[in-house]
């Protein structure tokens, strides 16, 4: 083990669970690239968004669904920032500690939000959250659009705070739900390798952005022509 940073909530040190969650992380990568690869080259992402629901639902109701999404990505954020002790001090207003209401409202799901008794509910609302923010949006914009501007940078942002204001909670499991879904003594399912998958295909996503409007105006005068 060796430590190879120091944020602001400790050493950060990497060891042999790391080195294994990281290239967990870089294997789920290859496997899943070529499977992106395929659905932008038969044309099958549009097809995601063409269930019924989002039919019926989103020339009507989008806007309302694209509210409530903004309010559940802004409350999973708040929830993310008030699982760090080391955060409560940053986010404290001229001596106004703003994340003590969220938390006094979590502490009801069971002990502490922060504590040992609090830590089950904590999660599973963080979780519950996350999935129903991601389903509001998916109705709002379409479920692609969806995970690229949402779900893969929300779970960036949460690794990257727990990297810097609990780097020793990188090795651990990042969902107490499938705590038991180890190997060997080590994570499967750790925020190495949640930060590994989203860092990745985040980049991927922008990369894609990015160069897609270029080769559209081609394709629409290959079409006329």
């Amino acid at each position: 083990m060796s430590v190879i940073a120091t944020p602001f909530g400790g050493d950060l040190v990497w060891s042999f669970a790391t080195q294994f969650e990281v290239l967990e992380g870089v294997v789920a990568v290859a496997a899943l690239l070529p499977l992106a690869f395929l659905v932008e080259s038969r044309g099958l992402g549009p097809r995601l968004d063409s269930f019924v629901v989002t039919r019926s639902l989103r020339s009507r109701l989008s806007p309302l669904f694209a509210f409530l999404g903004a309010g559940g990505a802004l409350s999973f954020a708040l929830l993310v920032l008030c699982n760090s002790r080391k955060v409560n001090r940053v986010l404290d207003v001229r001596g106004v500690n703003i994340v003590q209401y969220p938390l006094t409202l979590l502490g009801f799901i069971g002990g502490s939000a922060l504590g040992q008794n609090g830590s089950q509910g904590y999660g599973a609302l963080a979780l519950v959250t996350w999935v129903l923010t991601l389903g509001a949006l998916s109705v709002a914009m379409g479920t692609a659009r969806a995970w690229r501007f949402f779900a893969l940078p929300s779970v960036l942002f949460l690794t990257v705070v727990v990297l810097l204001f609990a780097p020793v909670e990188m090795d651990s499991q990042a969902i107490n739900l499938v705590s038991s879904f180890t190997f060997d003594g080590v994570s499967l399912l750790s925020n190495w390798f949640l930060l590994t998958v989203s860092l990745f295909f985040t980049a991927y996503g922008l990369a894609h952005g990015r160069l897609g409007p270029s080769r559209r105006p081609e394709t629409s005068l290959a079409r006329s022509g």
